[in-house]
């Protein structure tokens, strides 16, 4: 059977990037099946970029300005076996399919993520936080929802536009959950490969742009509660120590930010889905500091600095 890929990306006033964006899938090596674009509501330049850009697409529309429902309009409009999905503002290598359809095709694997670069809003390199590099040497092939949460302990940064989903298998599990206004990525992503095997490429074939205003990673309280809602709501579909203990690490990280940056109301937003996945210790410092909030958060700020310094020494 032919590999064939049908690329997704929503634009949501992404006039300053769309065009960039598009012409670096056309300069794929493994060139795309079809090029979905689901304008969701914008209001700047962005449908005249897009027919600038010279690139041959499927243009849709919305105006739900969600873009989780924006993917799942052009899922429904997708013909090829495989999804690949890039955000509007970011950009593919030339080896990116390539890479995908070597490692996947003629097997069984649902799902494909592989290492990138950062770069800055007008393009240029720009070094990704240290936590982020990635350590592996070599590509993993047959890896399993453990496998994902291992990831983290060799350095990992979860690259939505390097991802490749077989096609049947999102629609399969429902495709994206729009009340995830945020890491929607994450949500679907664990829900596809619950039961299933994938392969992580450390080739390099993307680059992540950072800093893009009003880009939905760049809430880091917002998406502190989405990725610990979607790490919880997925506990019942895969149960994996590995997981657990990844939630329990993100709900402590979620209370410390929420405590020390977020309102009264965003702290007990967070605390209703952290707290059961909290260890008896950390929710006895949590109980003690409720008598004097304002020390609490020092407290927190405090040893946010030492390991801040530490990392940077």
């Amino acid at each position: 059977m032919e590999f064939q890929v049908s690329v997704i990306m929503p634009c949501h006033n992404a006039g300053p990037w769309i065009a960039e964006a598009l012409q670096t899938v056309a300069a794929q090596s493994f060139p795309a099946h079809e090029v979905i674009v689901i304008d969701d509501d914008s209001s700047d330049d962005s449908v005249a970029q897009i027919e600038r850009s010279g690139v041959a697409v499927k243009l849709l529309r919305s105006n739900a300005r969600n873009a989780a429902a924006a993917r799942n309009l052009g899922i429904e409009a997708a013909t090829g076996h495989w999804i690949a999905l890039l955000d509007s503002d970011d950009i593919w290598y030339p080896n990116h399919l390539a890479r995908a359809a070597s490692l996947l095709e003629s097997t069984e694997h649902v799902a494909f993520l592989s290492n990138h670069d950062w770069i800055s809003l007008a393009g240029v390199p720009i070094a990704m936080p240290e936590v982020f590099v990635n350590k592996l040497r070599a590509p993993r092939s047959g890896s399993s929802v453990d496998d994902f949460c291992r990831l983290e302990d060799y350095g990992f940064h979860f690259g939505h536009s390097t991802v490749l989903y077989r096609r049947s298998r999102v629609r399969e599990v429902g495709m994206f959950d729009v009340s995830q206004q945020r890491r929607h990525d994450i949500d679907l992503w664990l829900r596809v490969i619950a039961g299933g095997t994938w392969i992580y490429d450390t080739t390099k074939s993307a680059a992540y742009r950072h800093g893009t205003p009003g880009g939905i990673s760049e809430n880091l309280l917002e998406c502190e509660y989405y990725y610990l809602r979607a790490l919880s709501k997925n506990l019942n579909r895969v149960d994996s120590p590995l997981l657990r203990r990844s939630l329990s690490l993100r709900a402590r990280q979620a209370m410390g930010v929420a405590c020390a940056d977020g309102p009264p109301e965003y702290y007990a937003r967070i605390r209703d889905v952290a707290w059961p996945h909290l260890s008896p210790l950390v929710k006895m410092f949590y109980r003690c500091g409720s008598i004097s909030p304002g020390l609490l958060r020092r407290l927190i700020k405090t040893k946010r600095r030492i390991l801040q310094s530490r990392y940077s020494n």
